[in-house]
């Protein structure tokens, strides 16, 4: 691997590395805004059903930017580990610095598979919590 290879390995690892960090973020301000529709909801005597359609939805595209984040560990460590090869085993480059979303498009995953794939992330309990606890509520209430 040459410098230049490597430097540009780097620098796409401190970038995808700095973005997983940041999808964190914007899980929160998912969850907050749940949050905050749940009080409306209270609030303002909204039905249940228009509710749990927002939360639903919401808990839904949380598990999509999970996706998303999974997708980018996943870059990161194709990354570490072109890193960690020796020296002899540098010699075909398989892993260009600068085609992370071409990789991605090649390895993309059918529709239903990436239905699976979101569903499944919404499903972990990181992502679970705070919409069955919200749904509950607006159930019970």
């Amino acid at each position: 691997m040459t410098t230049v290879s490597k430097q540009l390995l780097v620098e796409q690892w401190q970038t995808l590395n700095d973005n997983h960090e940041n999808y964190e973020n914007y899980a929160l301000i998912i969850k907050l805004v749940a949050i905050t529709i749940t009080l409306f909801a209270f609030t303002f005597s909204v039905t249940s059903m228009v509710t749990l359609l927002l939360l639903a939805t919401l808990w839904l595209q949380e598990g999509i930017w999970k996706t998303f984040q999974q997708r980018t560990a996943s870059a990161i460590i194709a990354i570490e580990d072109k890193l960690a090869l020796n020296e002899l085993e540098q010699t075909n480059e398989s892993i260009k610095p600068y085609l992370f979303y071409k990789q991605w498009q090649v390895n993309r995953p059918s529709t239903k598979a990436l239905i699976v794939e979101y569903v499944s992330n919404s499903l972990k309990p990181t992502v679970l919590y705070p919409y069955i606890p919200l749904m509950l509520i607006v159930i019970i209430f």
